[in-house]
């Protein structure tokens, strides 16, 4: 399956360089700081 947007380009190479649990961690880390920075900004 290809990547359609760069979030999941991203998390595919991500997997490919770290691994499935690191790039778990770091897909939920990243999730997380978007979603505080729209609630801080509204």
């Amino acid at each position: 399956r290809l990547p359609k947007t760069t979030k999941e380009v991203w998390l595919k190479q991500l997997i490919e360089r770290r691994g499935k649990r690191c790039a778990a961690v770091a897909l939920a880390n990243k999730t997380i700081r978007t979603a505080f920075a729209m609630l801080s900004k509204g």
